[in-house]
C-alpha cells in the first residue's frame, strides 16, 4: 500500500514538473538566426550607465555628451543624434519593465509604419524571439531582452554603417 501511495505521488510531482518546464519553454523568447545586422550575435545590454549602452562614439558616429543627472526611464523614450560627416541617426532608447513591453513597443513602431505608408517591401518584422525586431530601409527598432532602441538614419548606408558598430 505504502508503494503505490509513494508511486502515485511521484506520478503527480512528475507531471507537475513537466508542465512547469513546458510553460517555461513556451514562455522563453525562441532565438532568431538571422536578425538584420547580425544582432543576435552581439551581448545582452546589461545595467543602466548610459554611457555603454548609448556609447559616446559608434564608429564613425558621435554624439553630443548626455545632460548630468540623464537616466532611462521605462515609459519615455531617451533620445539622442549621431553624426558622422553628413550622415545621422537619431537613436530612442528605453529600458522598459518587461521585455514583453519592449515587444509591444517594436509592434507600435511597425504600426505607426504602415499607418505613415512607409514602403515596407523588404523589411523584416520578428516579436516574440530573441532578439524581438522591425527593420525596414533605414529605420530599425529591437529589443534585448527588456532594453528598447530605435533608430532613424538620414540613409539606409547610414543605417548599416551605424549598426554594424553598434554594440547591442
Amino acid at each position: 500500500m505504502k508503494y503505490a501511495s509513494f508511486t502515485r505521488r511521484a506520478a503527480i510531482l512528475g507531471a507537475v514538473l513537466s508542465m512547469a518546464l513546458a510553460t517555461a519553454e513556451a514562455a522563453a523568447p525562441r532565438a532568431v538566426k538571422d536578425a538584420p545586422f547580425g544582432l543576435e550575435r552581439r551581448p545582452m545590454p546589461t545595467g543602466e550607465d548610459l554611457n555603454t549602452l548609448l556609447p559616446p562614439s559608434v564608429g564613425g558616429f558621435k554624439r553630443e555628451p548626455l545632460p548630468a543627472g540623464t537616466k532611462a526611464k521605462a515609459d519615455e523614450d531617451l533620445n539622442v543624434t549621431y553624426r558622422s560627416g553628413s550622415d545621422s541617426v537619431d537613436v530612442g532608447f528605453s529600458i522598459p519593465e518587461t521585455a514583453e513591453d519592449a515587444h509591444e513597443a517594436i509592434k507600435v513602431t511597425r504600426e505607426e509604419a504602415v499607418a505613415s505608408k512607409v514602403p515596407l517591401q523588404g523589411s523584416k518584422f520578428s516579436v516574440g524571439t530573441e532578439p524581438s525586431f522591425f527593420h525596414a530601409a533605414d529605420f530599425i527598432s529591437w529589443s534585448r531582452g527588456r532594453y528598447f532602441y530605435y533608430a532613424k538614419a538620414s540613409s539606409p548606408a547610414a543605417l548599416a554603417r551605424f549598426m554594424t558598430a553598434f554594440p547591442f
